[in-house]
Formats: structure tokens, C-alpha cells, sequence
């Protein structure tokens, strides 16, 4: 015999009793949560569908237009309105998903509420108790590892919730991102350019000065140096070299200013187109953070619907959790006080055959969720069982002596039973 067959034969029904539940419970959170994913991906693969108005699309191929010819005032008066009719047009299409979305969460997670009354309802209908959702979650009754898992709960509903906020978080700093890129790459462009200009604007000063000293130089060279020629000339005009080069250099200055001129007309139209070009580039980031902030509203909205069901669903199952180990605490201290087994005080116990099973059925949803009409009619006479109104075990405890009974008030963990105490009081 193995090891895990001695220690299931050794275990009380109370307790066997509460690994069968708390096993069934689990399956039936995994159910929901499989359901709950389901869903998501349904309404995020099917979308309603969604196109831009006419007058919105006019509006667009008017400003691409005004774009392709340079008519930058114009483009500016078409952006502002596009930006306002992307905006309007993309809220009132999320305000209809959201709609959409709203109606089949809350079909499916009231659903998933009724399972969970039903399952709660059967599970201790076993030991003739009654779930009490309005009783608080008991830490002490948690292990640490379901502890953490009721922390790890509560994190993501907090994460879940709070989407807009994060998200929106994660847009800022990606479209700030994109704009930063944006003004570096235009940046180097820009300055690209500045250098580009700056060389050529020297190389046209420098072709002025290499002519002017080239032309004084080959003046200074030239036949008229020649004695001979001088003294022929002695009673003619004087040829006056500065002449030839300031009447040479002032031609060569009218060019070399046209020449730069049009290098800065150039050089001025470029950084204009470039200027557009990067408003152009950033008004298109700017229309695409709206258009996603404004779905992330939308799919916050629908958030805000479901979270109540969700925190709903956990803390019923902490509850849960927390009364069937109290539910089996009391019971085993019942049990040592009156030195009998626990099967014997579970007079109300179902079967220990029945103890374990968890077949499902063909749609995966535990079987324990299909209650039968009788089973429903039997748990509302919950009341004065053994688990269900601690105050029931007065009766049995008033024949023992006054130390067991002070013993079996502290084992459970200080119920009301204020015969017993009454009784004590007497005795004492």
C-alpha cells in the first residue's frame, strides 16, 4: 500500500470532505477563467466594423492635396478639422463597441455568478452547513501558499482596473518616442544640410579670391614691365593695372552674388520643405495617440463593468475557502473534546463514497454545478445542523464535564453558545 493510500485512509470524512470541495472549487475557477478569456479573444478578433465618414474622407484627400502643392495655410486650416472629425468619429464607434461589449460580459459573468450560488449551496449541504457570504475572510484559516494566492487575485484585479491609467502610461512614453525620433533624424538632416550649404557658399568665395589673385598676379607678369615698351609709351596714356582688376573684380563680384543668392533661396525653400515635412510627420503621430487613447477610454469603460463581478467572484471564494477550514477546525475540536471520531459527530455526512468524485461533464463545467431540485430544496434548511448554527451543539455539550466544555468553547475558536456559557457560569 503506498504511502498516499495510508495517509487518504487515515484522513477524516470532515476532512476528506474539504479536499473534495476545495478541488471542485478550483476546477470551477478555472472554468470561469477559461470562459472569461474566451470571450476576450471573441470580442478583439470580431470587432464591429468600423470606416470614416464621407465628409471625413474629403476632408483628408482635400488636405493630401493641398500638401502635394505647397499650400502649407491651407494645409494647416484642413488638419485642424481632420483632427476633430478623427477624433469624434473614433469616440462614437468605441462608444458603440463598448455597447456591444458591455451586454455579453454581463450576460456571461451573472452566469458565472449562479454556478458559483449553486456550487457553494451543494458543497455544504454535504455537512448539512450553510456559505455565508457575509461572513469576512478569516487570514488565520489561509495557509501562506493560498494567502499569496489571494494577494496574487487581488493584484490583478488592481491591474485590471486600472488599465486606462497603465496604458496610458505606456502611450506617453511611446509616442514621446516617436517624436524624439522624429526630432533627431530632422535634426541631422537639418544640420546635414547647414553643412552642405556652408560648403558650398566657401566654394563660391573661394573661386572669387583664387580669380582676383590669379588676375594681379599674371598683371605683374605680363610685357609691360619691358623697358622698351615703357619708354614707347612715355607720352601715351598710362595703362593703370588696378584698372583691369577692379573693372574685372566687379563683374566677377556680380556673379559670385548671383551665384549666392540663388544658394540661399535654395538653401531657405529646403529648410521650408523640411519644416512641413516634420509637421507633417508629427501631426500624424499626434492623430494616431489620439485615435488609441480614445479606444483605450473605451475598453476602460467596459473594465469598469466587470471588475465588480470579478471581485465579487474572488472574495466569495475566499470566503469559501476560509468557512470550510473553519467548518473542519470546529469539527475536529468537537470531535477530540468528546474523545470520538469525527464520523461519529457527522451525522449528517453524505456518504464517504461520494467524497471525491469530480467528474465533469461534456462541457467541461464540474458536475457539482448541476444541482437537482431536491438538493436545492434541502439547502435551504441549512440552519440548525451541526456546521451550520454552532449554537446546535449545545445540547451535546452540556452532558460534559466543566473542563471539556471550557476546552470546547475555546476549540471553537469563541462561537456564540450562550447556553454552554450560561451553564459554566452555573457549575462554577
Amino acid at each position: 500500500m503506498s504511502q498516499g493510500q495510508r495517509v487518504s485512509q487515515r484522513a477524516s470524512p470532515i476532512q476528506l470532505w474539504k479536499d473534495d470541495v476545495w478541488s471542485r472549487a478550483k476546477q470551477l475557477m478555472a472554468h470561469h477563467h477559461r470562459q472569461f478569456l474566451k470571450l476576450d479573444l471573441d470580442i478583439e478578433a470580431n470587432p464591429l466594423e468600423s470606416k470614416f465618414s464621407g465628409p471625413l474622407v474629403d476632408l483628408m484627400q482635400r488636405e493630401e492635396i493641398a500638401s502635394s502643392q505647397n499650400k502649407h495655410s491651407v494645409v494647416e486650416a484642413l488638419a485642424k478639422r481632420v483632427f476633430t472629425g478623427l477624433c469624434t468619429e473614433t469616440k462614437r464607434h468605441c462608444t458603440m463597441q463598448s455597447t456591444s461589449n458591455q451586454s455579453r460580459w454581463v450576460t456571461l459573468l451573472e452566469q458565472q455568478s449562479e454556478e458559483r450560488r449553486k456550487f457553494f449551496a451543494e458543497s455544504f449541504s454535504a455537512v448539512d452547513a450553510r456559505f455565508d457570504p457575509r461572513q469576512p475572510v478569516k487570514t488565520k484559516d489561509l495557509t501562506l501558499d493560498e494567502a499569496y494566492e489571494r494577494e496574487e487575485r487581488r493584484l490583478a484585479r488592481d491591474a485590471f482596473v486600472n488599465y486606462e491609467k497603465y496604458e496610458n502610461f505606456n502611450l506617453d512614453h511611446s509616442f514621446g518616442l516617436q517624436l524624439s525620433r522624429v526630432n533627431a533624424e530632422w535634426g541631422v538632416y537639418e544640420q546635414q544640410m547647414l553643412n552642405d550649404y556652408e560648403t558650398q557658399k566657401a566654394t563660391i568665395l573661394g573661386k572669387a579670391r583664387t580669380s582676383g589673385s590669379q588676375f594681379v598676379s599674371s598683371s605683374r607678369q605680363g610685357p609691360w614691365k619691358s623697358k622698351e615698351k615703357q619708354s614707347l609709351l612715355f607720352n601715351t596714356a598710362p595703362v593703370f593695372s588696378p584698372e583691369g582688376g577692379i573693372g574685372g573684380g566687379t563683374r566677377r563680384s556680380q556673379a559670385v552674388e548671383a551665384e549666392l543668392q540663388s544658394l540661399d533661396k535654395m538653401f531657405n525653400q529646403a529648410k521650408e520643405r523640411i519644416a512641413n515635412q516634420k509637421k507633417n510627420a508629427v501631426r500624424w503621430i499626434k492623430r494616431q495617440e489620439a485615435r488609441m487613447k480614445i479606444q483605450v477610454e473605451g475598453i476602460a469603460n467596459d473594465r469598469k463593468v466587470i471588475y465588480p463581478y470579478l471581485k465579487k467572484a474572488d472574495e466569495e471564494f475566499d470566503k469559501f475557502f476560509s468557512q470550510t477550514t473553519r467548518t473542519v477546525k470546529e469539527a475536529e475540536a468537537f470531535a477530540a473534546i468528546t474523545s470520538s471520531d469525527s464520523s461519529t459527530t457527522l451525522n449528517t455526512l453524505k456518504s464517504a463514497s461520494t467524497v471525491g468524485e469530480k467528474d465533469n461533464d461534456s462541457n467541461g463545467t464540474p458536475r457539482t454545478l448541476e444541482m437537482s431540485q431536491s438538493d436545492n430544496s434541502n439547502s435551504e434548511d441549512f440552519g440548525n445542523s451541526m456546521f451550520g448554527d454552532i449554537q446546535g451543539l449545545s445540547a451535546q455539550a452540556s452532558k460534559m464535564s466543566l473542563e471539556k466544555k471550557r476546552a470546547y468553547l475555546k476549540g471553537v475558536s469563541g462561537a456564540a453558545c450562550p447556553n454552554l456559557r450560561a451553564e459554566i457560569v452555573a457549575e462554577e
